[in-house]
């Protein structure tokens, strides 16, 4: 069974890929929360895990599933993780592995589009494009990895795991919902609310509001906004938006 959590589509593009190539099923970690998927059966005897890199960590969504006593316990015989990012994966690998409470057979990167519409301008649709080309390339050989059920993984250096040390409390910061706001252009279609894993947006008087102190920080709002009209702070008003699934 592989369980995934993604916001912009990168994260459940891999899964879904590795899925294929590899005879498995895979399952949003988000679904599983809200009660949206209650069974699926993939292959018992492996367990993988593909998520995107958060603030040089991983997302507070996936830190919860696998802390739960009951992912813990029924892990398969091979492990693996596969992590999504802009820029590098830094100490994200280390972490979820303390998290586990084991060290995964295979923990693998792969570079995908960059979205963090908070900060910079996303990846244009071109750049876009080759960048999941090379994706592609380098899913098919962890794939092949996974199939053949080899041991993996890139030691995480003493720089990696500053940066995370310095990089990841400013991801429980940038969790506040306080900054979200939908401007003129919302037409009310309720796109964020059902795009959001957390379900901290409802709808009220035919806008967007964000109703919990905490988010997973996924953009996931702001990026499937079919108007561009979801905000977060000063900058993202000058970016582009993306999402895997306007490609191709």
């Amino acid at each position: 069974m592989i369980y995934y959590f993604s916001g912009t589509g990168n994260s459940r593009y891999a899964a879904e890929k590795t899925a294929i190539l590899t005879g498995d099923k895979c399952v949003n970690i988000a679904d599983i929360y809200n009660g949206e998927v209650t069974s699926v059966v993939g292959k018992a005897n492996v367990t993988g895990f593909v998520f995107p890199v958060y603030f040089s960590g991983i997302p507070e969504m996936v830190k919860r599933f696998i802390t739960n006593p009951e992912i813990r316990n029924n892990l398969g015989e091979y492990v693996f993780v596969i992590m999504t990012y802009g820029g590098a994966a830094a100490g994200a690998g280390k972490m979820f592995a303390d998290l586990l409470g084991r060290e995964p057979d295979l923990t693998a990167g792969v570079k995908m589009p960059d979205n963090y519409v908070i900060v910079y301008d996303p990846a244009t649709n071109d750049e876009a494009i080759e960048i999941l080309k090379a994706a592609d390339a380098r899913l098919s050989g962890i794939a092949d990895r996974i199939i053949n059920r080899e041991k993996y993984s890139k030691a995480v250096n003493g720089r990696e795991r500053a940066l995370t040390a310095f990089m990841y409390p400013l991801y429980g910061l940038f969790r506040t919902t306080l900054f979200f706001r939908a401007d003129s252009k919302c037409v009310g279609c309720g796109v964020c609310v059902s795009a959001c894993p957390e379900k901290a947006i409802e709808m009220k008087g035919g806008k967007p509001s964000w109703n919990g102190k905490r988010c997973q920080h996924c953009t996931a709002c702001i990026n499937l906004c079919p108007k561009d009209a979801i905000q977060f702070g000063l900058l993202t008003g000058r970016h582009g938006r993306y999402h895997i699934t306007k490609l191709r």
